[in-house]
């Protein structure tokens, strides 16, 4: 009982002992040399954080390339190059619009913002594209190009003919049909055209050099359509329904789809070739992009 009694009274004593050895032992620490530089250290790794954060949101620096992004905008939009006034006014909202963009992610305003996200995003796309001219195709290199892509060169077909028209009008599609079998029936070979024997169209009765797509403009995507570049020429066929109701045609001729000789096309085969040198340069470029990212799947894929 005695020795319990004595050690509670020194129990006090001893905490604080320690207490005060512990407290000398980070005085010591605090003058050492080694702690000042590490606590330096530290403060100057948050202020120079600090300012790269703040330098990177508030700096600005308009570069030549920037200059040539804005004015090459211009010179899409109006096929022409601004005067120098103009491309002064252009850079100058182009870095207003930057300010606003900085305040904006300084604020943080882009956060969980689905548009503000897909304007950056069309706004990196036209920084990153398009930062390199590509090369002048030599005269071989292009008709290399038109001999491997000489179909996207081919005249569609066109055809001549003319047409007897029967609107559905009140009796219907039937009744209308019917009077086109029995108007069919009277023709001869030797009817070049006769829209008399049949009701008002409110277009032409007789079409020359008519293509697929204007047939399908005027016509729709029906069986008059089709089946003016398949019928036989000099003879009346049908009845062939279009948008508008149905039809007699006579094909007076076909001309078939042909390539153009090159010495024709070569301007729009050197536009060709050079949108897609640079649509490669741009694949390219997005790629070095993408490399620099670790990109990390979750989802399995």
């Amino acid at each position: 009982m005695a020795i319990e009694t004595v050690a509670v009274e020194h129990a006090p004593a001893l905490r604080e002992g320690r207490l005060a050895a512990a407290l000398s032992k980070w005085r010591g620490l605090v003058h050492e040399p080694l702690v000042h530089f590490f606590a330096i250290g530290l403060v100057l790794f948050a202020l120079a954080e600090h300012h790269r954060a703040q330098t990177n949101i508030y700096r600005i620096v308009v570069t030549p390339e920037r200059v040539r992004q804005v004015a090459g905008r211009y010179r899409v939009e109006y096929g022409a190059e601004p005067s120098p006034a103009t491309l002064a006014r252009l850079v100058e909202a182009d870095l207003d619009e930057e300010v606003l963009y900085r305040e904006g992610l300084a604020r943080k305003l882009d956060s969980n913002d689905e548009i503000v996200r897909r304007r950056v995003v069309q706004k990196m796309q036209f920084l990153a594209q398009d930062l390199a001219t590509p090369a002048e195709p030599g005269e071989a290199r292009l008709q290399a190009w038109y001999q491997a892509h000489a179909a996207q060169y081919a005249a569609p077909a066109t055809v001549s003919f003319s047409h007897i028209y029967f609107a559905d009008g009140a009796q219907g599609a039937g009744a209308a049909r019917r009077r086109a079998v029995a108007v069919l029936a009277g023709l001869s070979e030797a009817v070049v055209r006769a829209p008399d024997r049949g009701d008002p169209f409110p277009d032409l009765y007789d079409y020359a050099g008519f293509g697929p797509e204007q047939a399908r403009r005027l016509f729709g995507a029906t069986e008059l359509s089709r089946a003016l570049f398949e019928a036989p020429p000099r003879r009346w066929i049908g009845p062939l329904r279009s948008a508008y109701g149905w039809h007699l045609v006579r094909v007076q001729s076909v001309q078939p789809s042909r390539i153009p000789p090159y010495s024709t096309v070569r301007d729009r085969v050197r536009a060709d070739l050079l949108a897609a040198d640079q649509a490669a340069a741009n694949r390219r470029s997005f790629a070095a992009l993408k490399a620099r990212f670790t990109i990390v799947r979750e989802d399995g894929g």
